[in-house]
Formats: C-alpha cells, sequence, structure tokens
C-alpha cells in the first residue's frame, strides 16, 4: 500500500494553519505546487471581494528556528531569483506545524534591503538564510488588523499610482520658469498670464494626486499621507490664493518679498513631495524587515 509523503502532509497542514489565521472571509485559493506560489489570499472587507491580494510561499517545518528578535529561516536560492521575477510582492510564510503558529517575510525587499547589502554573492549560493522578524506573525497581524498583510496587497496599486504621480511630476517641471521673475518686480501682462497657466496646471496635477485612494484616500498609504498630503494641500492653497488675486485684478504678490518667496516655495515643496513620496514609501517598507546582527 503506497504511503502518503511526509512533505505533502506538513504542505496540507501548513495551509490549513494559514487558514485558521487569516480572516475567515478573506478567501484562500490553492495554487499548483512547484511553481513559486502555493497560496492566494484575496481580502474581502465587510462582504466586498477588494480584489487585492497576497501570494505566499508556504514552508512548513516543525522546527522553527525562534532567535531573540527573529526568526531564521533557510530557504532555496531559486525561490528568491523567482521572487525578483515577480510582479507582484511574494511573501515567504513559514508555518510553525507544532505551534501552529506562520511568520512572513516579503522576498524581494529582503533581497534589496538585507541580502544584497550584506551578503551580495547570495546568488552563488544554493541556500539563504533570511529573517524573519517576530511582528511579522500572523497571530500578530490579527491583533492590529493585518496592517502588514494589507499593506502588501496594496503595492501593485501603489506602484500604479507611483507611476502616474511620476508623469505628473514630469509635466509639472516644465512649469517651473514661471517661479524664475516673479519676485524680481512687477510683472507684464503676457508674464501675469503665463503665471496664471502655469498656477493652473500646478493646482490641477496636486489636484488629481490627492484623488489616488491607493496613497491619499481610504486605501491610503499612513506613512506617505504623514509626509506628503499637507505639502499638497499648502500647495493648492497658495496656487489659490495667487489665482484669486489675478482674477481680481490685483498684482499676483502684493505682499512683502518675504511672503511672496514663501508662497512660491510651497507650490514648489508640494510638487517636489510628487517624487519623493516614492524614496518615502520604499524607506517604508523596511519597517516589515529585520535589521538587527545575526
Amino acid at each position: 500500500m503506497a504511503k502518503r509523503p511526509k512533505s505533502h502532509i506538513i504542505e496540507d497542514q501548513s495551509k490549513a494553519i494559514c487558514r485558521s489565521l487569516l480572516p475567515s472571509e478573506w478567501i484562500c485559493r490553492d495554487l499548483p505546487s512547484d511553481y513559486g506560489v502555493d497560496m492566494e489570499v484575496e481580502i474581502v472587507d465587510d462582504n466586498v471581494v477588494t480584489g487585492k491580494r497576497l501570494w505566499f510561499q508556504l514552508k512548513g517545518t516543525k522546527s522553527v528556528d525562534l532567535r531573540c528578535e527573529y526568526v531564521a529561516f533557510e530557504t532555496d536560492t531559486k525561490l528568491l531569483e523567482y521572487s525578483l521575477r515577480c510582479d507582484f510582492p511574494l511573501l515567504l510564510a513559514v508555518v510553525d506545524i507544532m505551534k501552529k503558529e506562520a511568520y512572513w517575510l516579503p522576498l524581494r525587499d529582503e533581497i534589496e534591503s538585507n541580502l544584497e547589502v550584506k551578503n551580495p554573492k547570495w546568488r552563488h549560493q544554493k541556500y539563504v538564510t533570511v529573517r524573519i522578524p517576530l511582528s511579522n506573525r500572523f497571530s500578530e497581524e490579527r491583533n492590529h488588523g493585518f496592517f502588514g498583510l494589507r499593506w502588501y496587497s496594496m503595492e501593485p496599486a501603489r506602484m500604479r499610482a507611483f507611476s502616474i504621480m511620476h508623469y505628473y511630476y514630469h509635466e509639472l517641471i516644465q512649469t517651473y520658469p514661471w517661479t524664475v521673475n516673479v519676485l524680481e518686480g512687477d510683472l507684464s501682462e503676457d508674464e501675469i498670464k503665463m503665471l496664471a497657466r502655469g498656477l493652473e496646471k500646478t493646482r490641477s496635477y496636486l489636484a488629481l494626486t490627492l484623488e489616488l485612494d491607493s496613497l491619499f484616500g481610504s486605501r491610503g498609504c499612513d506613512i506617505v499621507i504623514l509626509m506628503a498630503k499637507s505639502k499638497i494641500e499648502e500647495g493648492i492653497q497658495c496656487c489659490d490664493e495667487i489665482l484669486h488675486r489675478i482674477q481680481r485684478g490685483e498684482k499676483p504678490f502684493d505682499l512683502p518679498l518675504e511672503s511672496n518667496d514663501l508662497s512660491v516655495f510651497k507650490i514648489h515643496s508640494a510638487v517636489e513631495s510628487l517624487t519623493s513620496s516614492i524614496s518615502i514609501y520604499y524607506y517604508a517598507r523596511e519597517r516589515f524587515l529585520y535589521h538587527g546582527e545575526s
């Protein structure tokens, strides 16, 4: 009589444990084995299938290497290389079969932020040890509304939003010539018209940026909202104030030069936040990695 391989039993146990630790309403789909992704999870909120998804490679074990601050796990280098080819964030889930706990790690971020810096020759190894912060465990995620997993489910949408922001930024830097001479004295009628066109374009793109829901809306990114949203709103306000003076037939800048300079700076800062937000986001992702000593 044929016996079922232990690896198959552990694999099924791993999937069952992950399902038990995730919200019951979330949809878990098994994917064909040996293709780098074992399970796809789609998030459901208030009975709405959101389209936000997570992709897991599951590794079940009866002996998790649990250190003081992280889980050490040896993984196949081929899996790491596969994660870099994925157009979506692939999460490694190390499942402790005995304790019925799972620890997750974003593989691409682990490679880019840790392995490439601390072990640049990792591609020449057959196996590589990765370190998973203890905070990246499913039970802890449950206590915080699955914040980390929700973060990564939004990454494809946020990458699209950032590409749109980059387009807005590229268009707006062509508008900057109007900032060069506005503080040097009275403007001619043609210069005022050019200023108005530049301000209208700037205001429009800044407002469109705030409509990117995956960054600034109900599904927004906390760190980007904190670091950029108020700057963008200030830039819009300054554009409106100057445009209103122009529409009333007043001088665009009838305040002391120091105040004029501050208004222009706030608009410039708002535009620059469109590109700096991308760096802010990449830095923020490191919160889900272990950076201490081995």
